[in-house]
């Protein structure tokens, strides 16, 4: 039936999905420091509203886990604010960074090149009254989204073809040829580097390789087989082949 009460018209595109999502996971590709407000100035050049800072967080291959309702449009990529606050009792202090706290993760760098679990709470505002007693003030609650967890995935790395095995097959030595490729393009790059590399390479990206590096584990699977080592370069750990 067409719709005719206007109280009853539903939110369409971003806004409904930004509303309607709950909980996604989604591979972290960028976590950036920003600014709004402030633009505006008096006669005297102080502005008329004061800056405020924000930390945008840009999701790739997001996979809906969550929602209060059916979302009006599909989503692959998926990003969102995080207002920073200096004080005790915000959002950014007591829910967003106790949670980045809870997995051990540094901000903004340890979100990159992670498949992360994000989930929307709520901070519920009180106020304090002249007698002392505490009641909740809904109306400046704060909702947004928090790290709920970090999504983890096997990776079985292929074996270099064995001496012992003979000859190997055709495919055996393009496997192997593109494993090599992949040490290669990861030695000096941080994850998060070898993991744009890797995407934007016209060979390696079209290999079963990717997937797992997006997912974040090619490169610790890698580690743990000896094939490739984790060294320290100024404030940055990048890949090095083993000695």
């Amino acid at each position: 039936m067409p719709l005719t009460d206007r109280s009853k018209a539903k939110e369409g595109g971003f806004a409904q999905v930004r509303a309607a999502l709950v909980k996604f996971a989604g591979d972290v590709v960028k976590a950036e420091w920003g600014q709004w407000g402030g633009k505006l100035v008096n006669d005297d050049g102080t502005p008329v509203t004061k800056t405020r800072e924000f930390l945008e967080i840009t999701c790739t291959n997001v996979e809906v886990l969550e929602t209060t309702e059916e979302l009006s449009m599909p989503i692959t990529e998926w990003n969102f604010r995080e207002n920073i606050s200096e004080f005790k009792g915000s959002f950014w202090v007591d829910k967003f960074l106790e949670s980045a706290d809870k997995f051990k993760l540094l901000i903004p760098d340890g979100l990159l090149g992670k498949r992360i679990i994000f989930e929307k709470v709520t901070l519920e505002a009180t106020k304090k009254g002249k007698d002392g007693t505490v009641t909740r003030d809904s109306k400046f609650d704060s909702t947004n989204y928090i790290i709920a967890g970090i999504a983890h995935t096997e990776a079985t790395v292929p074996q270099s073809p064995s001496s012992s095995a003979g000859t190997p097959s055709p495919a055996a030595s393009s496997e192997q040829d593109a494993l090599n490729a992949v040490l290669k393009l990861a030695v000096g790059k941080t994850d998060a580097q070898f993991r744009t590399a890797i995407g934007l390479d016209p060979v390696l990206s079209k290999t079963p390789y990717m997937p797992l590096a997006k997912a974040g584990a090619l490169m610790p699977a890698l580690v743990a087989s000896g094939k490739m080592t984790i060294v320290k370069v100024g404030t940055k750990e990048v890949y090095q082949m083993p000695s």
